[in-house]
């Protein structure tokens, strides 16, 4: 059973909908921030684990550098921050372009934590309840699954070759990529042969056996979902409105 402080978990499943999907639309860096501290606002209220969500954000400002070096050499636009000679390296569009893409990574893993405050068996009836079919359901919980699984194996992995000396840092870039398609080998290998078992186990107990299915855990809308599914739904209109003027004029 879910927390009873937490709203319906249709509720995350709109929300998520809403800010992955304007990150896509949106282009601008401002609108993007203004939605991005939305997100995160509503991820505070969800009780989602900020250490936990902006660990995994440090490690996007290396994306963001790359993409400004890439746009600053080769779509230069804007004033130039810095340069060697006459070949702009750092450039004030490129800088944008390189927020935009951190700000949108940003708002996924923002909307995907909120998935994790819920229990998986509260996630696979609301989207049930969607009229999402119980078998997709089922595969994407199974998904949600084996990810940490994977990176689990792979974290033990680095860690045994830390323990045995050998200090991945100092390693040239070939020789890293190699080392990490061979640590990718196994932990692959272990995630086939975990689903391969899985699927063994469904078979035996016969899943997708019956025409039907019944479900006694069922979701209910109390007033202060239905209110925020309303909030949602006129913030969303809104957004789309001031889109539509802003690419007409």
């Amino acid at each position: 059973m879910r927390n009873q402080k937490l709203p319906d978990p249709r509720i995350a499943f709109a929300l998520a909908l809403f800010f992955s999907g304007y990150g896509v639309v949106l282009r601008e860096v401002l609108p993007m921030a203004v939605l991005l501290a939305l997100a995160l606002g509503c991820a505070a209220a969800f009780g989602v684990r900020f250490r936990r969500l902006f660990g995994r954000m440090k490690r996007l400002w290396q994306v963001m550098g790359v993409v400004a070096l890439l746009q600053s050499l080769f779509a230069p636009s804007g004033t130039v921050l810095l340069a060697l000679r006459d070949v702009p390296l750092l450039t004030m569009g490129g800088l944008l372009k390189g927020l935009a893409v951190l700000f949108r990574l940003a708002l996924f893993l923002t909307s995907a934590a909120l998935f994790s405050c819920y229990p998986p068996r509260a996630l696979i009836q609301g989207m049930v309840q969607l009229r999402m079919p119980y078998e997709a359901a089922y595969m994407v919980s199974i998904g949600l699954r084996f990810v940490p699984q994977m990176g689990q194996a792979l974290r033990d992995s680095l860690t045994a070759l830390q323990l045995r000396g050998i200090v991945i840092e100092e390693l040239g870039l070939r020789k890293r990529l190699q080392l990490y398609a061979y640590l990718l080998l196994p932990a692959v290998a272990a995630s086939l042969q975990n689903a391969r078992e899985l699927a063994m186990s469904m078979e035996m107990r016969a899943f997708r056996a019956g025409r039907a299915r019944t479900s006694y855990y069922r979701l209910s809308l109390s007033r202060w979902d239905i209110v925020l599914l309303c909030v949602i739904f006129l913030f969303t209109a809104v957004v789309a409105v001031g889109i539509i003027i802003g690419v007409i004029r």
